[in-house]
This record gives C-alpha cells, structure tokens and sequence, in this order.
C-alpha cells in the first residue's frame, strides 16, 4: 500500500512535469514562428517566468504547505501538545491527506498511551507516599532511582536524590554492604540495620534485586525498611517487666521456703522461734499478695482509655477524708502532717476510689521515706479551669538523674531501700496512669537530701443546664 502511494504520487509529478515542459516547448515555437527576433527573447523569458511560477505555485499548494502544517503539528506534539492536530491549510494530495489522518490517529494513539502512562504514575506516586515503610531502589551502580516520602523522612535526605550514589545520601555502611551483597549474590536477604542520625532507629531491611523481564540480568536492587525501634522498645519493657516480676517473686519465696524448710528441720519445737518465723512468712506473703494486686492494677489500668466510673467528685471532702486517716498514721510515724485546702476548689469529673489510691499511694511513700521528725503536707488548690493536689514531705528526697524515669515500672532510686520498706515499685507507676485516664498529668519536684513534691492536675469539672461536662485533656490543650 505504501508502494503504491509512492507510485501515484511520482506519476502526479512526472504528468505535471511532462505537461509543464509541453506546454512551454509549445509556446515557445508558436511565439518563435509568429514574432520578429525581437520579441522572441521576450517571449521566451515571459514563458520561463510563467513556467517557474506555475511550478512554484503547484509545489507550495501541493507540497511545501501539506509538509509544513505537518511538520508544525508534530513539533507541537512532541513538545507536549497532545491535543494538537494536523490540518492541511489547502487539500493537497490525496497522498498527504493519507498522511495526515495517519499522523493524527498516531497521535490520538499516543495522547491514550500518555494518559494511561500518568495514570499508572500518579496510582505508584499514591502508593509509594502511603507506605509508612521506607522504600528505596537502586540501580547496578548504587544510584538512587527511586525514593518514597518515607524514606525521606526516616533518613532525613532530599527528595531530588535520584541519581546519586547510595553512600552519599544515606551514611550507613551496613546498608550499603547489605545493597552490594544483593547485587553480588542475586538473592534477597534480610539484616537488621541501626541508624544514629538524623536519630538513632532500628529498622528490619528486606531487600532484593530487580531482575529484567527475560529474567537473566539484575538491573538494580529495591528495598524495604521497616522501622521496629519501637517494637524493639515494647520487646525490651517485656523482657525487663518478667525478668523484674520473677525478681520480685523469688525473692520472697525463697524466703518463705527457706523459713518453712527450717520449720520443718525441727524449729516448730521452739515456739518462740516458730512464732518469729512464721511472722517473717506472713510479711514476704503480704508482700507477694500486695506485688499480684499491684500488677492486676496496673494492667487494668493499660487496658482501659478513661477511668471507668467517672463523677463529680467533690475533691475537698476526699482530701479531707484522706487526711484524717493518715494524721493517725504520721503520729505512728513520729511525723508532723499538715493539711492545706483552698477556699472552695471545683469539683473533678472522675473515678472517686481511683482518685484516692492516686493520692494515697503519693502519701504512703511521703511516709514511708520521711524519717521520723520530718513533715508531710497535703494540699488542695484550683486556678483556673485547673485543679491542683500537692504530696510534699522532708524525706531523703531524689536524685536529679532519677527523676525522668521514677514513674516507670520497678524502677527503684535504692533497690535495697526499698525492699527494706515494703515498696513493690509499682506505686508511682500506678499514679501515673490513673492521672492519665483522668486527662490529667503528674510532676515531681525534688532535691536530694531535702524531701520531694508531687503535684497532680486535673481538668475542673463544669457543669452545665444541659449536661455535665469536664475541661479537655491538659495535655492537649498544653501542647
């Protein structure tokens, strides 16, 4: 078909050209017969002039025009222009008419590819941005081709970083060894890798070669990092949460065993060593009982978003409650203790008998690591939409590198001192969650040597015509 295109368009040419070169041999003899010598140089230029300018016309309408619009049309196509379209400024041939609906056909053909590709485009783009795993691809060179936002993000390098190498953009050469093994063995593998900037991370790579379609050349390498910094974190509380529970276990029943055991060996026989005995079984007893009752709490409390019964407390008959049974206690003690209550502080919306073991367990440490003479305050104030409980004591106080982490599990400041007064290292954890289930927050302020301060905050309770209602989460309206 296309030869026979060709074929009809060099006959058009080769007819018009015949008639062409007819027509100017005729003229030239019927002028050269009828004119003098004269006239005929005239004749003949004035014939050569028409010849060339019938040539021209007949070129430019049928040829030079019909190839310029095209010519124009694909420029603006390949410049981006999908919409454009040729049109023939004069019919033309039927030939360059041909060409012309097959150039636009071509061209609608690619506008569809085009779309299609960017559409394929923006559906990976959505993809890639949606990962909350970092993704990274590589070619033979450990060239970055590709990089998610993620990845962005978790290694703190700039979005254009195509083209460079692996090592320039992200400093970490155990994941580059581990790009560069993948690539040597064509196997994938998987390694956990550290960072320490822009923070410290542990991150799980699984990373794996990209293989051309035929399946016998890699092309580059493709990674995915996921970040398990925190998971590593949660692991680690497990472990350090059994190893403290069996910790706390063993120790009180390797003393009730060993006492039983010499029960047993014959002391039942001496009731005054019996007696003392089984005293000491009765307090590592207690303690256990008191460390399960403890650890039921505190997961009650992880379980649960809010405190479950959730009232209007009236905080001045609580703290006064509260007060008046622990003066009896202060007196055992040998210890003065004040109770300080503002003028007529607002109500808090929440759990009354989880409020009290929150301030009761502040106070029984207040107690228990305030030596006798010392003294002990509970406070109660409002500012605001705010309102305040205070636990103050004179006690042995806490270091300053202490602080940050006294509200965690088991952690003790002095393991021994603690053990010798009956603390399961719960206590403080305790508080802090039923703090939180209330919206509110707990400080310490201490020095070592001259007592500490723990204040809790809670949103005041405001009651409305239409319903009740407590101020939002101090953390939130904080931050």
């Amino acid at each position: 078909m296309k030869d026979a295109r060709f074929q009809r368009l060099s006959r058009k040419i080769v007819l018009f050209q015949a008639i062409l070169l007819l027509s100017v041999i005729a003229a030239t003899a019927l002028g050269v017969g009828l004119m003098s010598i004269g006239w005929r140089l005239l004749w003949l230029l004035l014939v050569t002039g028409t010849a060339v300018y019938v040539t021209y016309s007949y070129t430019q309408s049928h040829f030079f025009d019909p190839i310029h619009s095209i010519q124009a049309s694909i420029n603006r196509v390949t410049q981006g222009d999908l919409e454009e379209r040729v049109f023939l400024r004069s019919a033309g041939d039927r030939e360059f008419v041909e060409l012309s609906e097959a150039i636009n056909a071509m061209t609608e053909h690619y506008a569809l590819l085009v779309e299609e590709a960017n559409r394929h485009r923006n559906h990976l783009n959505a993809i890639l941005s949606s990962l909350v795993d970092a993704l990274i691809v590589v070619d033979r060179e450990l060239r970055i081709t590709l990089v998610n936002p993620a990845a962005v993000d978790l290694f703190g390098i700039s979005p254009d970083s195509r083209g460079r190498y692996l090592l320039e953009s992200i400093r970490n050469y155990d994941l580059v060894q581990l790009f560069q093994r993948v690539l040597t063995d064509q196997e994938t593998a998987q390694q956990e890798i550290q960072l320490f900037a822009p923070q410290h991370s542990i991150l799980r790579a699984i990373v794996s070669p990209i293989r051309s379609q035929e399946g016998d050349k890699v092309l580059g390498v493709v990674a995915i990092l996921h970040d398990i910094t925190e998971l590593k974190r949660l692991e680690k509380m497990r472990t350090d949460f059994v190893a403290n529970v069996s910790h706390e276990l063993r120790t009180p029943l390797t003393a009730i065993k060993g006492f039983v055991e010499t029960l047993l060996d014959g002391a039942l026989e001496d009731p005054e060593a019996a007696r003392r005995f089984l005293g000491i079984v009765s307090v590592e007893t207690d303690r256990m009982v008191n460390l399960v009752k403890d650890l039921l709490e505190l997961s009650r409390l992880e379980g649960a978003e809010r405190a479950g019964n959730q009232v209007p407390v009236d905080m001045v008959q609580l703290v006064e409650d509260i007060g008046e049974s622990y003066c009896g206690r202060a007196a055992e003690e040998q210890l003065e203790f004040h109770l300080e209550i503002e003028d007529e502080p607002p109500k808090v919306l929440g759990d009354a008998t989880l409020l009290r073991q929150a301030i009761t367990n502040l106070l029984d440490n207040a107690l228990k690591y305030t030596d006798p003479g010392g003294h002990v305050w509970l406070s109660l104030a409002s500012s605001g939409d705010r309102v305040y409980v205070a636990v103050r004591d004179t006690g042995i106080g806490i270091p300053s590198k202490h602080l940050s982490r006294i509200f965690e599990r088991f952690y003790r400041v002095d393991k021994g001192r603690c053990r010798k007064r009956g603390g399961t290292g719960l206590g403080l954890a305790i508080v802090k969650h039923i703090v939180e289930k209330h919206q509110g927050k707990i400080d310490v302020e201490s020095e070592y040597g001259e007592g500490s301060c723990f204040t809790i905050t809670l949103p005041a309770y405001v009651e409305t015509e239409e319903q009740p209602q407590a101020v939002p989460d101090l953390e939130a309206a904080s931050s």
